[in-house]
């Protein structure tokens, strides 16, 4: 076999080598090859969807399997979060909207000098349809 032939073959070994352990190793760590419960194996498509939405959205306590005494307990210490969470937000607020409303209007303002004059009044238009949008929803955020 000729010098070049041989080194051409070798090359294409070792790029086929390569390639099978990226692809194994590709597999591996998204977990294709680890086998699914039973249950999941025969599932079709959509149930099997359904049953990961409802993990996400069942929150971590409740996949434990607390007893009814226990989920009396976790629902008292959510009710005394929810509270210390109300608190906590209503003290932002208080603390941070003035310098937050100061800087989204210097933003704005920064914004519109950058503008010709017809661009400047376009986007005024759009902030302000954009204000009462968001005043009706009574959503807090903003966007420039």
């Amino acid at each position: 076999m000729e010098h070049g032939s041989r080194t051409k073959l070798v090359t294409a070994v070792i790029l086929a080598v390569v390639l099978g352990t990226g692809v194994m190793l590709g597999l591996v760590s998204d977990g294709s090859l680890v086998a699914p419960p039973v249950e999941e194996a025969t599932m079709n498509d959509a149930d099997r969807g359904r049953v990961s939405e409802r993990r996400r959205r069942t929150p971590m306590y409740e996949q434990v399997g607390p007893t009814e005494a226990q989920g009396v307990l976790i629902d008292s210490i959510l009710e005394g979060q929810r509270q210390h969470m109300r608190l906590l937000h209503d003290e932002f607020r208080a603390s941070y909207d003035p310098r937050y409303q100061a800087v989204i209007q210097q933003t704005r303002e920064a914004i519109l000098e950058v503008f010709t004059s017809e661009q400047a009044s376009e986007y005024r238009v759009l902030l302000q349809e954009f204000d009462e949008s968001r005043t009706q929803r009574g959503d807090k955020g903003n966007r420039d």
